[in-house]
């Protein structure tokens, strides 16, 4: 049945070629990430795309768009678990994820029935998931990655209020390359919240974050430890983009950049 379903979606008659585009959004809790994962969805459906909500956050209860299109809650509470664990609330969700894992063919098989064009997902804000564990990756490669030809990018997002200081702004960028790493997915950057932020500060934030560089010499000028002065700039540098995704200030820009990276049929 799954084979059959796959091959129906991906269009015999059309070469075996899939359309579906997968944005994955990431970022620590608090980041902007379900703000951002509606807007990117309704942007995309006010462009007359089937673009359609994976939530993979076991936890979360309410959301700032509509329901999601698919929902892992569907398969694993997070609240549930705790109960019937006896967990705290971290202990829950790494919990749930590891739950989950074993219902990604359920999920693939979601995906790919509702055959949308963009599928954007919405991930729990504690990265441990996808940095050090391997549920989350294993939830994200057979769920959603593994699907054929199936053209997918993630987006890490950089929280303003995150960014006050220097080693604040080289931790994250360390944290996505970390991110990048292990999820083996072209990563874009989006600096978020410049609705609330002056323009000159997101400005500010932004130029440094793209420029890692700039970053490292600052610390150096302040006598940073020698550990940090062999960081290679390049290995950490990322494409950045300053959106918000409650005003849409830059994410018709953004939008743009990632229909180029994942292509046009």
């Amino acid at each position: 049945m799954i084979l059959r379903n796959i091959l129906t979606y991906c269009g015999i008659k059309r070469s075996g070629e899939c359309h579906l585009r997968t944005i994955v959004i990431l970022g620590p809790a608090g980041s902007g990430k379900s703000v951002l994962a509606g807007a990117i969805t309704h942007m995309l459906q006010d462009m007359g795309m089937d673009a359609l909500i994976l939530n993979l956050d076991p936890a979360a209860i309410t959301y700032p768009y509509d329901e999601p299109d698919i929902d892992i809650r569907k398969y694993v509470r997070t609240e549930r678990v705790i109960r019937k664990f006896n967990l705290g609330p971290n202990g829950g969700l790494i919990a749930s994820i590891d739950i989950a894992a074993k219902f990604s063919r359920r999920i693939k098989r979601e995906i790919i029935e509702n055959g949308p064009e963009y599928l954007v997902v919405d991930t729990p804000g504690q990265l441990e998931i996808f940095v050090f564990r391997n549920a989350g990756i294993i939830l994200l490669r057979e769920a959603i990655l593994s699907i054929p030809d199936n053209k997918s990018l993630a987006v890490f997002l950089f929280d303003p209020f995150l960014c006050s200081d220097l080693n604040s702004m080289l931790s994250l960028l360390l944290l996505a390359a970390s991110v990048s790493l292990r999820i083996q997915m072209q990563i874009l950057g989006a600096l978020t919240k410049i609705d609330i932020i002056p323009e000159a500060e997101t400005k500010r934030i932004w130029n440094l974050l793209s420029d890692p560089r700039q970053i490292l010499l600052q610390m150096q000028e302040s006598n940073v430890t020698s550990p940090i002065r062999k960081i290679n700039p390049y290995a950490i540098k990322l494409d950045v983009w300053p959106v918000s995704g409650i005003s849409g200030e830059g994410l018709k820009e953004f939008l743009t950049k990632i229909e180029d990276l994942l292509g046009e049929d």
